[in-house]
């Protein structure tokens, strides 16, 4: 079983935060709790553990919650999860006829989703959703259609390139939105039930390709000090557990350390509330969160959830989802946000740890408690009502 690492142990591997002025220069739902189950681990940074071998499926969703998902999405009875889940059959891209068309090169464009971009998110997002589908019907037009986007982007994709007045390191953060979502399509395809949907091996190998070419571009994101250094230290993360290796892994986990006091000060603003919109804090929460919950199921590791600056009492995450939740509902705090969107992707995933782990996050709870069920996000995964969703507040 994996032993949670608290402190140093003498297998420890420790990894140097790097100075925040060197960053700041580089410009079943329900109360279920998705414990690790690998054998070892080591520190990489303040009581961060990497795992010496990954669980799968395991960014999100583990068996053991797909199989509780499914019993929820399948009883008579009514729940949150359950709810959550009519959202995804009333996505047109959950249809196993959902037509897909895979493309050599996608070009992306600032500020904006161009028509190969939305090609990319879109088919991306469908092979999510045909796969959660498979798991709750077992349906095989769903688990074919998953995969079959899967190969048909991994054997065509080859390059991103920019519209015209968009700068080039756009692609960067492209790559590092879908990749989670690709490879978390790729994990429940590859690894539900020990590998019931019969992916070949030779499909995997060529789907590893493809997961090389969007990280090659996603990890040129992280010099950022804003939501484009987190969605890459979450791209990295997932990128590590795909494929098994923990270099990536550990780079992205030390990444997202990183960004924590960066994202959330110690007031609990988030950053890029003040000085930019009321979307893009979001990504910075969203991606924290999501990078959290890979942690806990790969290593039992508490530590992005937990992570408090010197002298104080509540973890950073949990400020900024309250502070942003205030915002949101009140139009408190350095910007009147009431009346815009909650982004999908992050409100039953942060809700649902946060309850497991006894840290009130009052504000945020009741925000998502009033938006929900969850829907879907051309940035982030998303749905996570019916993956995550509790009955019990």
């Amino acid at each position: 079983m994996m032993k949670t690492i608290h402190g140093a142990c003498p297998r420890s591997l420790r990894w140097t935060l790097a100075p925040l002025m060197l960053a700041l220069l580089a410009g079943c739902g329900g109360g279920e709790e998705d414990a690790s189950t690998a054998d070892d681990a080591v520190e990489v940074a303040e009581g961060a553990v990497t795992p010496t071998s990954f669980r799968h499926p395991g960014l999100f969703l583990t068996q053991t919650r797909l199989d509780n998902a499914k019993a929820a999405w399948n009883a008579s009875t009514g729940s949150v999860m359950k709810t959550g889940y009519q959202v995804v059959l009333n996505d047109s891209r959950s249809a196993y006829t959902y037509s897909h068309s895979a493309l050599s090169n996608v070009q992306v464009v600032g500020s904006a989703i161009g028509d190969q971009e939305a090609r990319f998110k879109n088919d991306a997002q469908a092979a999510y959703l045909n796969a959660l589908r498979w798991v709750k019907t077992g349906d095989a037009r769903h688990r074919d259609k998953s995969i079959a986007i899967l190969n048909d982007w991994a054997k065509t994709f080859r390059s991103f390139s920019v519209a015209s007045g968009t700068n080039s390191a756009q692609v960067q953060l492209e790559a590092a939105w879908m990749l989670p979502v690709w490879v978390s399509a790729a994990e429940i395809i590859r690894h539900y039930n020990g590998g019931e949907a019969g992916w070949s091996n030779a499909d995997i190998a060529t789907f590893n390709g493809f997961v090389d070419r969007l990280y090659n571009e996603a990890e040129k994101a992280r010099t950022r000090v804003n939501n484009w250094a987190v969605s890459a230290g979450l791209a990295m993360m997932a990128a590590g557990v795909y494929q098994d290796n923990a270099a990536r892994y550990t780079a992205g986990l030390t990444r997202i350390t990183e960004m924590i006091p960066l994202s959330v000060f110690s007031s609990g603003e988030v950053n890029e509330l003040k000085d930019r919109d009321c979307t893009h804090p979001q990504y910075n929460l969203e991606g924290l969160s999501q990078a959290a919950e890979i942690a806990v199921i790969q290593a039992g590791d508490t530590s992005v959830w937990m992570w408090k600056g010197a002298g104080e009492t509540t973890p950073r995450l949990a400020k900024g989802l309250e502070y942003m939740a205030k915002s949101l509902q009140s139009g408190s705090g350095v910007r009147n946000c009431k009346g815009q969107h909650m982004e999908a992707g992050y409100m039953d995933i942060a809700v649902n740890s946060y309850m497991n782990r006894g840290v009130a996050i009052p504000n945020f709870q009741s925000l998502a408690k009033a938006q929900r069920p969850d829907g879907g996000s051309m940035q982030f995964l998303g749905w996570t009502s019916a993956t995550h969703g509790r009955d019990d507040y």
